[in-house]
């Protein structure tokens, strides 16, 4: 009777595992059509609102993708860790986002979208993506600038008035060569 019930048991669980495959994998279906609903959405209103040029998408090689349930732009610069994400707001409002290693995520800008209406609205939406980014990159890249050190110029020759005499004669001291160690550490003199 005990190799029966186990029996049994190894049986409705097959049942149950079928079942629970089965709602997995209808689930993962029904995630997978709202994803490319979302993308076809953001593609159609990318067209819409902006122009950029081939040279531009070749750089910075924008990708769709949907992040916490919206769709997003991505824009992704490997060699500094960034990536840009361009994402619809009400109307024509696009905000763009900035998700660098290491920091937390930054609001560049927020602006409109170009309509086909327009001519050129959609070219200078573009640019203004293009531009940001740029800057973005630029002064990541800009190397930090050195604080400027002020420096005191002390005389090295002091003169001195000789008792008896009205002119003045310049009191001769060693010179002192700056010293420096390893790493540019200024030692002393």
């Amino acid at each position: 009777m005990e190799q029966t019930l186990v029996d049994v048991f190894e049986e409705a669980r097959i049942v149950v595992a079928a079942a629970d495959r089965k709602v997995a994998e209808e689930e993962e279906r029904r995630r997978e059509g709202e994803r490319a609903g979302l993308l076809q959405t953001l593609g159609a209103r990318i067209e819409e609102a902006f122009d950029f040029t081939s040279r531009e998408k070749l750089e910075l090689e924008p990708r769709l993708d949907v992040q916490r349930g919206v769709a997003v732009v991505e824009f992704v610069v490997r060699s500094l860790r960034a990536i840009f994400l361009l994402s619809p707001n009400e109307g024509n409002t696009w905000t763009l986002r900035l998700l660098a290693d290491g920091h937390e995520m930054e609001v560049l800008s927020e602006f409109q979208g170009g309509t086909k209406d327009e001519a050129g609205s959609q070219r200078l939406a573009a640019a203004r993506i293009v531009t940001m980014i740029g800057n973005w990159i630029q002064s990541a890249r800009r190397p930090p600038q050195a604080v400027p050190v002020a420096v005191t110029m002390v005389p090295t020759e002091i003169p001195t008035v000789r008792a008896g005499s009205s002119r003045l004669q310049l009191r001769e001291e060693p010179k002192h060569e700056r010293t420096y160690g390893t790493m540019g550490k200024f030692l002393g003199a």
